[in-house]
């Protein structure tokens, strides 16, 4: 079930159904920066496999930053809060197995559901799954992933029932590796992060400045402005732009709107410097981006 649409997703609480309601399941091949620069802060309820292709860049889990090269494997589990960026310049393709863990789970009276899934879903994992070539369990894993591609893409009658097989024996693999679970779900620092994180998804049109983001999470402006730069590796007001900026680039792509009006809904009031930031980060002027010659 590869699906090459694009996982730019305009959420940093990721609500998208991945595959089918039935069956949530699906695989995406990803570049950075061919379909899209990076992949911004965000988390979602669904367990992640990301596997480096080719390249390398930076994937950020819970503040820790990895450096992946070719031949990585990272495993991101429910409620992490992560992003993903490139190195430079250079290009970096790698695949994104997402399903949830439901798809694994039986009743409450399932050993396997109540003793080791369901903690994984409550988000007690302390950190995510880093595999790379040389480490003794890497083929283990790595022969998962081959299986799920090759599955995936031929998709024989009744290969849901292959995936969900290899899938167990993937999370069979991660419980060996010996990561450990946290007796409750994460403190509050990180539930603060992901508050902020979804004001700004409700309310990016409004202006919305620092000491407000730090009242939500009842911290002074000082601290809250250290706190949000160790979470996220930016300023409270980049990291807003940055995603005004996203959203405007949706609107462009899928709406006839002028730039003052997409610049205005996004929380610009001035579009001049709209402009300014949008060439910035794009490269190129809205009505480039766009296609057109506004």
């Amino acid at each position: 079930m590869k699906d090459r649409g694009k996982m730019e997703s305009a959420e940093y609480h990721e609500t998208k159904i991945h595959g089918q309601r039935e069956f949530p399941f699906n695989i995406y091949p990803c570049s950075i920066p061919g379909d899209f620069k990076n992949v911004a802060l965000h988390w979602h309820e669904e367990m992640e496999i990301l596997s480096i292709k080719k390249g390398h860049g930076r994937v950020t889990v819970d503040r820790v930053e990895y450096e992946v090269e070719e031949g990585d494997i990272m495993g991101i589990f429910p409620g992490q809060l992560h992003s993903i960026c490139g190195v430079g310049e250079q290009r970096m393709d790698y695949e994104n197995i997402i399903f949830r863990l439901s798809l694994l789970m039986g009743g409450e009276e399932d050993l396997c559901t109540g003793y080791l899934l369901w903690p994984l879903v409550k988000e007690q994992m302390k950190a995510p799954l880093f595999r790379r070539r040389g480490m003794a369990d890497y083929g283990e894993f790595e022969r998962c992933i081959a299986f799920l591609d090759r599955v995936s893409e031929q998709r024989k009658t009744g290969y849901q029932l292959a995936v969900k097989g290899q899938l167990y024996e993937f999370m069979y693999q991660v419980f060996q590796a010996g990561i450990p679970l946290q007796e409750k779900r994460p403190g509050k620092a990180r539930e603060r992060i992901k508050q902020v994180l979804g004001y700004i998804e409700e309310h990016y049109g409004e202006p919305l400045d620092t000491g407000q983001a730090a009242g939500l999470c009842f911290y002074s402006q000082s601290h809250f402005m250290k706190y949000f730069k160790q979470y996220t590796g930016q300023s409270f007001v980049n990291f807003l732009n940055d995603y005004r900026l996203f959203r405007a680039g949706g609107f462009l792509r899928t709406t006839s709107d002028t730039v003052t009006e997409i610049a205005a809904r996004c929380g610009f009031g001035n579009v001049s410097y709209f402009n300014r930031l949008f060439r910035r980060k794009y490269g190129m002027t809205p009505g480039e981006y766009r296609g057109g010659d506004e």
